[in-house]
């Protein structure tokens, strides 16, 4: 569904991706090796299946890295393998023009670009792929509309508030449970609960970057926002059905 509620692509997937290029991987059927894949548009159109293989990643700078779980080769938006050629293992997706395979399990990955040549003859392990991701993404990272991003929870007895990163109290500690902010909202608990039910991230209220109350509701397992849309569950335990809020705190129900 769009960030209205409006449905797109009607419920008819065992299990889905997301959206990334305007592809999706889904899937309505599970086979030996798990569930059977194929890619979507925005529509729910079929655009191509990928067989029996599994997707390892959506789509990035045009491609996905696409496992037979004995090989790893790179999909264009056709499915097509791009380089005509496969590799053993392969470690995250295309960015900035570059992507890691390895002629080996879980070890010696080395970079290639976009026409599926190797760069350099220098080996990398997983964790240092990550870190130098991790720190080129902190490098190139927008900045944010949100001055709340910045925002770092803190708790004065049993409340907690928000203090900025120059360590100024913004909202006064009046929370019993806050999550993190994010889009310029948080999800909050201001009724205090005599007992934790396991299994459940319960929070009660949404507010806004100056600690008004947007919308006062029961979340249970709460997941904070998947997309554009927060995501709760009705009652304990995943049960009482699935519920969305949008950045103004108001509840939004899908329709066809």
């Amino acid at each position: 569904m769009d960030k209205n509620g409006k449905i797109i692509v009607k419920a008819e997937y065992l299990n889905v991706g997301d959206f990334s290029e305007g592809l999706c991987y889904v899937s309505k059927e599970v086979i030996k090796k798990g569930y059977k894949w194929i890619f979507i548009d925005t529509l729910g159109n079929k655009v191509f299946d990928i067989k029996d293989n599994f997707p390892e990643t959506e789509f990035s700078e045009g491609f996905a890295r696409i496992s037979s779980f004995e090989e790893q080769w790179f999909v264009n938006r056709n499915g097509v393998n791009e380089f005509g050629k496969t590799w053993k293992d392969g470690h995250g997706e295309f960015k900035n023009g570059i992507a890691y395979v390895s002629d080996k399990e879980f070890s010696d990955f080395y970079p290639i670009n976009t026409k599926g040549e190797r760069i350099g003859t220098k080996t990398f392990s997983r964790v240092e792929i990550y870190n130098s991701r991790k720190k080129d993404s902190m490098g190139t990272k927008d900045k944010s509309e949100y001055k709340s991003d910045n925002y770092v929870p803190f708790q004065e007895n049993e409340l907690w508030g928000f203090k900025d990163s120059l360590d100024n109290v913004v909202i006064k500690p009046k929370f019993y449970k806050v999550d993190k902010f994010k889009n310029g909202v948080c999800g909050v608990r201001v009724n205090k609960r005599d007992f934790e039910t396991a299994n459940d991230y319960f929070l009660d209220a949404i507010i806004n970057e100056s600690g008004e109350i947007l919308n006062e509701i029961e979340m249970h397992c709460y997941l904070g926002f998947q997309g554009e849309l927060i995501e709760f569950y009705g009652a304990p335990h995943f049960g009482g059905g699935v519920h969305y809020l949008n950045k103004k705190g108001e509840k939004i129900k899908p329709t066809e």
